[in-house]
């Protein structure tokens, strides 16, 4: 998924892109979500690197679970304003 989302915003021609205020509202949720996810992960990792065996919890595997959920949302709202912008470019 994010070597997709590189490909599409680093290897294509350079747009300026203008976004109405909700494309504005919706880019700056992503934008926390995504750091959520971040300190998600970094819970996480430090909890499997502060053990020499660790083994993973009900709790843990939820955890996992949201991320994926979120993962999927802040994809469904990138693949969507990709697609305003590819069909602004044609």
């Amino acid at each position: 998924m994010s070597d997709y989302i590189r490909t599409r915003l680093f290897n294509s021609n350079k747009k300026v892109i203008s976004l109405d205020e909700e494309a504005s509202a919706q880019i700056k949720k992503l934008d926390y979500e995504l750091n959520k996810i971040g300190v998600n992960y970094n819970q996480i990792a430090k909890k499997i690197n502060t053990h020499d065996v660790y083994q993973f919890t009900s709790d843990d595997r939820e955890v996992f679970r949201q991320v994926l959920v979120e993962l999927k949302k802040c994809f469904s709202v990138l693949q969507k304003y990709m697609e305003r912008v590819e069909s602004d470019k044609n």
